[in-house]
């Protein structure tokens, strides 16, 4: 499905919760019942669209996987709380659709969108007004309207602040900060981030490419017409390790000869390097 598609009503997450909450302390609920207690028949007639955004987020649920449907039409959720659904919704938007099923479509827009998205300045606001409308995979302005939306909720960008220059208001930056931590928390598996282990750069590196593939460096996270341009493939990615460690979370070193050696950009976005050859999950 295509999420930033403007044609209708917006495909947003926090619709896409209130839809999910909803239906998950209500399963067996018939869709009709669920619109009414999404937009009670009182609000109908004051919100945009007469509630076309909570059907456009239940069809989007639906086709995520997200939300069954029996065959009696009744919708059924798996509980959990909003960082668990955070969870999930990260999950079929991030991961190569083939990854999930033959079948699956995913949401191609947004995925180009994330992918082109961490291989930007985490130092320069973004936004379409005053960007390079050449290089961002997006068709028209009206198209990035969702994606700051989107990008935040996910955890792969902040609102950018207005001190880094003019056009910031109303910016994102690249930050993929939360969408680490969650992961480096939360990974589905133990073996990908070992606790208390000194697990070697590029090992580390590997291993959150696969729980991130919009990250540069994995064989999905590319799109027609990409620039190429390496020089700050790993900027992003580097803040957000960089900000993990702040918080405690993991701590990186260096040892004398290593077997591998990252670069990662420095924090302060003075240009200046930081070699790191090992890095250590503390939990």
């Amino acid at each position: 499905m295509d999420i930033l598609d403007p044609s209708g009503a917006l495909v947003l997450p926090q619709t896409m919760w209130l839809c999910y909450s909803t239906v998950a302390r209500n399963n067996g609920v018939a869709k009709e019942q669920l619109f009414r207690l999404v937009v009670p028949e009182e609000l109908l007639e004051t919100v945009p669209q007469k509630g076309a955004h909570a059907s456009s987020a239940l069809a989007g649920l639906i086709e995520l996987g997200l939300v069954d449907v029996d065959s009696d039409g009744l919708l059924s959720a798996e509980p959990t709380n909003t960082a668990g659904f955070l969870r999930k919704l990260r999950r079929v938007i991030v991961v190569p659709p083939k990854d999930i099923s033959p079948s699956f479509e995913g949401a191609p827009d947004l995925r180009v969108g994330l992918v082109w998205l961490m291989r930007q300045d985490p130092f320069a606001p973004l936004h379409w007004e005053t960007g390079d409308q050449n290089e961002m995979p997006f068709l028209n302005d009206t198209r990035w309207n969702a994606f700051p939306h989107w990008s935040v909720a996910l955890g792969f960008a902040r609102p950018a602040l207005k001190i880094l220059g003019p056009g910031s208001n109303g910016s994102i930056t690249a930050d993929p900060t939360e969408a680490v931590l969650d992961i480096l928390l939360n990974p589905k598996s133990e073996s990908h981030f070992p606790s208390g282990e000194q697990i070697p750069v590029g090992t580390f590196m590997n291993a959150l490419r696969n729980e991130l593939p919009i990250l540069p460096g994995h064989p999905s996270a590319v799109y027609d017409g990409m620039d190429t341009d390496e020089s700050s493939g790993w900027a992003a990615v580097g803040l957000a390790l960089n900000c993990a460690e702040a918080r405690n979370v993991l701590k990186m070193g260096y040892q004398s000869d290593p077997t591998g050696v990252a670069a990662l950009p420095s924090n302060e976005g003075s240009g200046r390097s930081r070699y790191v050859s090992w890095i250590e999950v503390l939990k």
